[in-house]
């Protein structure tokens, strides 16, 4: 079994070199009321590990919305890979635990 002959037959499956999954790509995870924002299943589980649901999906939810703002500097994130957004010094968690608070 050769690795790297398996790693380029993912990257193509996921429609770009180094695996990142396109925004039609069916390696995605699908969740509701999000559009889009795009994780694989192995990153949202991680996520969900990281933070717990309600946070995830607060985080997710903002993120969301932000794509759906139209802005210039969202728009050159939406059909890419958003796992780099739920940084833990990162806005959108932030967003979502300032949110979380003033909730509670």
């Amino acid at each position: 079994m050769n690795i790297n002959k398996d790693k380029n037959l993912i990257s193509k499956i996921n429609g770009r070199k180094g695996g990142r999954p396109k925004q039609d790509s069916s390696i995605r995870i699908e969740l509701p009321d999000i559009d889009f924002v795009i994780l694989t299943p192995m990153q949202y589980n991680s996520l969900l590990e990281k933070y717990g649901y309600d946070l995830l999906r607060k985080s997710l939810l903002i993120l969301d919305s932000w794509f759906k703002s139209g802005s210039k500097e969202a728009h050159q994130y939406v059909g890419k890979n958003n796992y780099a957004h739920f940084r833990s010094d990162g806005w959108v968690v932030n967003t979502a635990r300032i949110s979380q608070r003033n909730k509670a």
